[in-house]
C-alpha cells in the first residue's frame, strides 16, 4: 500500500476537524484552531480554501479559549464571554456551511450508501 500524498492525508485531516466541529465534539474555537492549521498545510496543495476559520479566529483573539481560561479571573472571564458569545452567534452558521463544503469537497467515502435520515 502506497503512503497517502501530503494533501491527502491533510484533506483527511481537514474532514475529521470539519466533522467534529458540526458534531459538537470539539468547541467552536477549537475546531477553528485545528481546521486553520489544515488549511495552512493543504494552502500549498489547493486554492480556493475558506478563510472563515481565520476570521473568526481574528475575531476572538483577545479573548480567552481552551485551556488558557482557567488562568483568566472568573469575573472578567464572564463579562468576556458575553462578546464570546456574540461572536459565536455570528460566524455559527457561516462556519458549518463551511465545514459542509468540505466535508463535500474532500471526503473519499461514498456517502450515497450511508444511512439516510427522514423527516
Amino acid at each position: 500500500m502506497v503512503n497517502p500524498s501530503r494533501r491527502d492525508s491533510m484533506a483527511r485531516k481537514a474532514v475529521a476537524t470539519a466533522r467534529s466541529i458540526v458534531t459538537y465534539q470539539v468547541g467552536l474555537s477549537e475546531g477553528c484552531r485545528r481546521m486553520s492549521r489544515n488549511l495552512v498545510w493543504l494552502t500549498p496543495h489547493e486554492t480556493g480554501l475558506p478563510t472563515v476559520f481565520d476570521e473568526y479566529l481574528k475575531e476572538v483573539g483577545g479573548l480567552a479559549l481552551g485551556s488558557e481560561r482557567l488562568l483568566w479571573n472568573r469575573q472578567i472571564l464572564q463579562e468576556r464571554d458575553v462578546a464570546l458569545e456574540a461572536t459565536n452567534q455570528r460566524f455559527r452558521n457561516r462556519i458549518f456551511e463551511t465545514c459542509w463544503a468540505l466535508i463535500d469537497r474532500f471526503d473519499e467515502t461514498d456517502s450515497s450508501v450511508g444511512p439516510t435520515l427522514i423527516s
